[in-house]
């Protein structure tokens, strides 16, 4: 934990300290009662953000996390690097939303909350979570994705009209270190979300034995937020930099759909401090009923 007073004060404010957090977590209550937080999207996502997403899929919200909030997470991510830092071969369903009332946090951070309106509509729901941890000469997979009707299972999808865009699965990853040009992580083909020839990418460069000009792996600092549809065209580089590549992936799916079969059920954060906000984003999929996350402001 950090020791200065700035540490202090964002573990407290991570910690869940601040005024409206629900004790019903703790007490097992799982039931939705009263008002989610109101919050205006109006405005809250620029109109050069929206062009940037329509005309690459992805979109970097540069930081978001202060220095001393990277301070308390990675301090507790150093506790468990050596667990998740593995070959992809290893690897295990895992959440790090529950870890601790830091990384729950993410999930509704309130700098975050207007891109998930914008990208997946008001009945938007968070599918699953979890960790990328790398070490230099780690890999972890070619390029994969794509909004395709013969391999998406109708989840990976991007959609424009009367002037709304609309994604299926679309994953917020969060950078507790940097990522310079070269140093391998998050890479995609930007603009691939509206292909029609994804059958057609290379198998070489798809497994990164190819350079090829289209595929681009966006330098980023830590702080930063990257959020991209699991339409376009994405994957993973081997990491080469000499420090460890540290990410925390939460994923969001329109209210009726769901990636991920087992969901989220709120008794299983009776340690934490649930939100209101937060229990309606772990609503199940469904139509009839769904409430949506936010009211209107």
């Amino acid at each position: 934990m950090p020791g200065t007073a700035d540490g202090h004060a964002a573990a407290a404010r991570l910690a869940g300290s601040s005024a409206g957090r629900s004790s019903a977590g703790a007490a097992g209550d799982d039931r939705l009662t009263g008002r989610a937080t109101a919050y205006s999207v109006a405005d809250a996502v620029t109109d050069e953000q929206r062009f940037q997403f329509d005309l690459q899929g992805f979109l970097i919200v540069k930081g978001v996390l202060s220095g001393a909030e990277l301070r308390v997470l990675n301090a507790a991510v150093d506790e468990r690097v050596d667990e998740y830092a593995k070959p992809s071969e290893h690897w295990r369903p895992h959440r790090c939303s529950h870890w601790g009332q830091p990384f729950l946090d993410l999930m509704d951070h309130d700098r975050l909350m207007p891109y998930l309106p914008e990208l997946i509509g008001p009945y938007f729901r968070v599918d699953h979570d979890y960790c990328i941890f790398m070490r230099r000469g780690d890999a972890r997979g070619g390029l994969h994705g794509g909004s395709h009707l013969r391999h998406s299972w109708g989840d990976h999808w991007y959609r424009y009209q009367d002037g709304l865009m609309r994604n299926g699965l679309t994953v917020f990853t969060w950078f507790l270190t940097g990522a310079g040009e070269g140093d391998g992580g998050f890479a995609c083909v930007p603009g691939s979300h509206k292909s029609n020839y994804l059958d057609l990418l290379p198998p070489d460069v798809r497994n990164y034995e190819r350079d090829a000009p289209y595929v681009l792996q966006p330098a980023v600092e830590a702080g930063d937020v990257l959020i991209f549809t699991e339409a376009l065209v994405h994957g993973t580089m081997p990491w080469t930099a000499d420090h460890e590549r540290r990410c925390l992936l939460f994923k969001y799916s329109p209210g009726h759909s769901a990636w991920d079969r087992d969901g989220y059920d709120p008794a299983d954060y009776r340690s934490l401090r649930l939100t209101e906000r937060q229990r309606r984003i772990m609503q199940p999929p469904h139509v009839g009923g769904h409430q949506p996350v936010l009211d209107s402001a």
